[in-house]
């Protein structure tokens, strides 16, 4: 499946969630989700490749429910709006997979820790991110159905944040990105 998104930095995400409410949006998740990034090199410099490997876990803060899952994504084919193959699989234990990657001599693991609320509207899905250590984001996705081309979807998605009033710093680069960048990493 391609993800296609915009991610936006803002400044106040409680006055994006009652732009949201008014429009009619539906909550339909609120989670704390920690995401590890595996770092397989040597065998595959991932990074350079503008791929990754994920193994995610999260929390929903309604029902307590954990969900876990391993998920590939793949290099960009377009930055804005940001357009990559992603492939997720559903796992029962992120911290054996964990240590089975630790076991491959993979030790260098990143992680991003973040609470989500998720609502819907149309076929648009609105993330509401407080990323630790980064701030609060606004991440607009859309599932790419009828075979629309990357202009098409980009106009779509700035549609919707003009509909919705969501205004805010566009940023391209994935979380990690942006944390590693922070540390002196990137």
């Amino acid at each position: 499946m391609l993800e296609t998104e915009i991610k936006l930095r803002v400044n106040n995400l409680d006055d994006v969630e009652k732009k949201l409410l008014s429009i009619g949006a539906k909550l339909v998740d609120f989670v704390e989700e920690t995401d590890y990034y595996i770092d397989l090199r040597p065998c595959i410099d991932l990074r350079s490749l503008d791929m990754a490997l994920r193994v995610r876990v999260s929390r929903n803060i309604l029902n307590g429910s954990v969900k876990c899952e391993l998920t590939f994504k793949g290099s960009r084919v377009s930055s804005y709006p940001k357009i990559r193959k992603e492939v997720s699989v559903n796992i029962d234990n992120a911290e054996n997979l964990l240590e089975i990657f630790k076991g491959l001599g993979f030790n260098k693991v990143y992680a991003v820790s973040k609470t989500r609320k998720v609502y819907q509207f149309e076929n648009f899905l609105v993330f509401l991110d407080n990323v630790a250590e980064l701030g609060s984001f606004v991440e607009v996705e859309t599932r790419n159905v009828t075979g629309q081309s990357i202009s098409e979807l980009a106009n779509a998605l700035r549609s919707f944040l003009l509909y919705a009033g969501i205004a805010g710093e566009v940023v391209e680069k994935t979380y990690l990105e942006l944390l590693l960048e922070k540390k002196g990493l990137g």
